[in-house]
């Protein structure tokens, strides 16, 4: 029987080394895939018109109503002791 090469036992550690064709494959790979993901993510995004151009028209229209519209309120929201509705939330209460 002929000796056992000591890179041939198994669990050894030592593993060949890859072919230069695997790493650059590996690696084109993985820049398309980042490539793709900040393309989609800059393409997608929210709000991607909210910034400020020269072409929106941003002064105020006047609008007119007709003398004879009346707007009403319902009746409870109007007071009419001339005080005004409380707008802040009421005052802490103490616990026992």
């Amino acid at each position: 029987m002929s000796p056992q090469r000591k890179g041939s036992k198994r669990g050894s550690g030592w593993k060949p080394p890859r072919d230069r064709r695997e790493i650059v494959t590996a690696v084109l790979a993985s820049l398309t895939v980042i490539v793709v993901t900040a393309a989609l993510v800059w393409f997608l995004r929210p709000n991607r018109d909210s910034g400020s151009s020269s072409d929106v028209d941003l002064t105020p229209v006047s609008t007119t109503v007709a003398a004879d519209s009346t707007t009403s309120l319902p009746s409870a929201s109007v007071p009419t002791d001339g005080t005004v509705a409380p707008t802040t939330a009421p005052a802490e209460t103490s616990t026992p």
